[in-house]
């Protein structure tokens, strides 16, 4: 009998991940089981694709990014050698649905995979596949659960669950709003809390919310909104997230904590951010900073961001208010020089972030910089055009090499030396011993037991070793390997974390498997 093998390639494999690829356990849940079974999952930051698990028949699902499609298509290769039918799906198929094709495999998926997922594995079973399949932005209501009980989760910090699609802002450099649409589409409130409570009972205590915005309606972007009609809009979604926040308070435990990226206008919606706080126990926020400087900011679309040390003072609030901050900022925008990174580097020390990276600005495809960038490529040298952009762009189709944004990208204000340089500064700096144990000794921090403070710690050196220079988006990430110490620091991480954070999982497990579920006699403190 044929099976269903979901494939998550990845450019490295460490055997354990920060989060789960929420993706994979969503088409699973997407797989026709009454057809052809329970499908086989293979994250590669887990382990690597080994194709001695395919057979003829047998469909592979692949889902890429433009950061992954290398490795992608190095599985649609081996899975095709095998006699397999290959189909591929992610952002980067939904953006260039034909690329995938060129490189063998048999079908592409653009847009959710969620309701299209069953008609695939059907047409692939009756050998009547077609080469394209729309999964289109499906409503919150048609988003499905994640097949958990698929799951190994000692092989995870952090679960994802999904509570919003679509994202109100279009950042020039983004991708997202372009494959998932400004307009927030809501999941089921009763659909997100079965979820979290599933993954509770494994064991887990912290959950990553995978959504692009977890606020995409507070008041300061309503405020934002010029049109009538569109702050009516995100009006509503502020009152049905705040619905939402209550009832989630009311029916998970209150030993479960979450996280997730957010704007950092935030901070200024009292109410929000304190239902965000009091009823989803939200303890740890991913912040689009971008940049500290004015001109970085609008040069990024990024009016809703405050600058300099504006938004150190709004990172220093969350952190007063018990939410620690990961800090997003990016190296090379257009505006950038030496001096605006040295600032960079300053601002990101005194704002007291827990974390931070620091990517190089990259024009993701299908973004509004990518196409403005393709056409002064295309246009270069004519005497009757304008270039939108200072930056060029060295290169098309650069997602099919090894080459970093420094290497494909020309800046107006800096060399590739300087750029690489300055860039490496600031992950050395903010990442120092010097700086990472000064964080341990202020704010919430301070009061985390000793062997959380050495997690953290241990976090710090293992992220800096895993993602300097490249950031924690998979669509920055190029092949590296990881050496021993790295792995190392992670093993011990991973261990002072579950013994802090995941006591008894393995039992657990076991139990909750073979039918047991607890019960919650704590569903308030």
């Amino acid at each position: 009998m044929p099976k269903v093998i979901l494939v998550n390639p990845a450019t490295f494999t460490a055997g354990y991940s920060f989060v789960t690829p929420r993706w994979l356990f969503v088409l699973a849940q997407a797989t026709p089981v009454d057809l052809i079974g329970d499908p086989v999952i293979v994250d590669e930051a887990i382990d690597k694709f080994d194709a001695g698990l395919v057979g003829p028949g047998d469909i592979v699902g692949v889902g890429i990014t433009s950061g992954t499609c290398l490795a992608g298509y190095r599985v649609v290769k081996e899975a095709k050698s095998k006699g397999a039918t290959v189909v591929v799906g992610g952002i980067h198929a939904t953006i260039f649905p034909d690329e995938p094709l060129e490189m063998g495999a048999d079908g592409v998926v653009t847009g959710n995979g969620d309701v299209v997922w069953r008609r695939v594995v059907e047409d692939a079973l009756a050998h009547r596949l077609q080469k394209h399949y729309h999964g289109g932005r499906i409503p919150g209501e048609a988003m499905l659960k994640a097949r958990w009980d698929l799951l190994d989760p000692n092989k995870y910090m952090f679960p994802t669950v999904q509570t919003v699609a679509g994202c109100p802002e279009n950042c020039n450099f983004c991708s997202v709003w372009v494959m998932d649409g400004r307009e927030p589409r809501l999941r089921p409130t009763a659909s997100i809390i079965e979820e979290v409570n599933e993954l509770a009972d494994l064991g887990f205590r912290y959950i990553a919310f995978a959504d692009d915005n977890f606020n995409p309606a507070t008041l300061g972007r309503i405020a934002r909104e010029p049109s009538a009609q569109k702050r009516k809009e995100l009006e509503r979604v502020r009152e049905e997230r705040l619905r939402f926040f209550a009832e989630y308070d009311r029916r998970v435990p209150k030993t479960v904590f979450a996280m997730s990226q957010m704007t950092a206008e935030v901070i200024n919606d009292e109410e929000y951010f304190s239902a965000m706080f009091e009823q989803v126990q939200m303890r740890a926020a991913l912040i689009g900073v971008e940049t500290f400087s004015a001109e970085g900011l609008a040069s990024a679309n990024k009016s809703g961001n405050p600058a300099g040390q504006d938004m150190v003072e709004t990172i220093r609030r969350f952190q007063e208010r018990g939410m620690v901050v990961m800090s997003s900022i990016i190296s090379g925008l257009e505006s950038d020089t030496v001096q605006t990174l040295e600032n960079m580097r300053r601002f990101a020390n005194e704002s007291g972030s827990l974390m931070a990276q620091f990517t190089f600005y990259s024009p993701y495809p299908g973004s509004k910089d990518y196409y403005e960038m393709i056409r002064d490529k295309e246009n270069a040298g004519r005497a009757d055009f304008t270039p939108k952009h200072k930056i060029q762009l060295l290169r098309d189709r650069f997602w099919l090499t090894t080459l970093k944004p420094a290497d494909f990208l020309q800046h107006p204000h800096m060399s590739r030396q300087e750029l690489i340089a300055e860039n490496k500064k600031c992950w050395d700096t903010f990442y120092s011993w010097r700086e990472t144990w000064k964080r341990t000794t202020r704010g919430s921090v301070r009061s985390w037991p000793l062997a959380a403070r050495m997690a953290y710690i241990c976090c710090c050196l293992a992220f800096k070793r895993v993602f300097a220079g490249h950031g924690t988006s998979a669509d920055d990430v190029r092949r590296q390997r990881m050496g021993l110490m790295t792995r190392l620091i992670i093993k011990l991480g991973v261990g002072l974390y579950t013994s802090l954070f995941r006591r008894n999982v393995g039992l657990r497990v076991s139990l909750v498997r073979s039918g047991w579920r607890p019960v919650r006699a704590i569903e308030k403190e």
